[in-house]
């Protein structure tokens, strides 16, 4: 579908919704950050979203309450792995 097509697509979806504040751009953010929640790296999703500039990317991925306790898992995870290794030595 060219630009034109999803854009008069959006258009008649938000119409139906009655929300004002929704666009083509609105649901990047959103995959940007539904990416980020699924433990994609920023790195990763800037080459899906064709960014040239990292910043861009940031700013496009939000962080939630879900991407945050992902990264808070992993890092415990990783420590407790180092504490048991520590240990053997």
């Amino acid at each position: 579908m060219d630009r034109g097509g999803t854009q008069a697509a959006m258009k008649a979806v938000v119409k139906q919704m009655r929300q004002k504040k929704v666009s083509i751009h609105s649901l990047r953010h959103a995959f940007a950050t539904h990416l980020l929640e699924k433990g994609l790296s920023l790195r990763h999703i800037q080459a899906i979203l064709g960014h040239s500039s990292s910043v861009t990317t940031v700013r496009y991925a939000h962080l939630t309450d879900t991407a945050e306790q992902h990264a808070f898992d992993a890092i415990n995870a990783l420590i407790n792995t180092l504490h048991v290794d520590l240990r053997r030595i």
